[in-house]
């Protein structure tokens, strides 16, 4: 009966795919811990990459595709930069600037910090990828 259990046990739960998805996650999350500010929450992490992925946004354009309020977006991306919104040392990561066309808006892209982290999230991904 014990032996039947460990089996059980040991038997993956999800498929090969799923796993290697698991795996894939691992990678990508490994150089947030690099920082030295510990892990960010889930939010800030998912601010950074839709302002990787897309640079020069306004919050409301973030928090759109996050499917969030803006003020919730403008929290986490004044976390995630210079300066977070307790007037405390941010994480750095991006930069909002004022748009010279509308000074009520702020259009946010990757400081030299954040384009480091962008590309040791990829060197991390591209391990993934190789050939087995």
């Amino acid at each position: 009966m014990l032996e039947c259990l460990m089996v059980d046990y040991i038997r993956p739960s999800i498929s090969d795919e799923e796993i290697e998805s698991q795996e894939a996650m691992l990678l990508a999350i490994e150089p947030w811990f690099n920082l030295g500010h510990g892990v960010p929450p889930i939010a800030y992490i998912r601010a950074f990459c839709l302002v990787a992925r897309k640079e020069g946004l306004t919050v409301a354009e973030y928090a759109a595709q996050a499917g969030i309020p803006s003020s919730v977006m403008t929290r986490n991306l004044l976390d995630i930069g210079d300066v977070n919104r307790q007037r405390g040392k941010g994480l750095e990561l991006v930069v909002q600037e004022r748009d010279p066309f509308d000074l009520r808006k702020h259009r946010a892209r990757l400081s030299a910090k954040g384009r480091k982290l962008a590309h040791d999230i990829n060197v991390a991904l591209r391990r993934m990828r190789r050939p087995k």
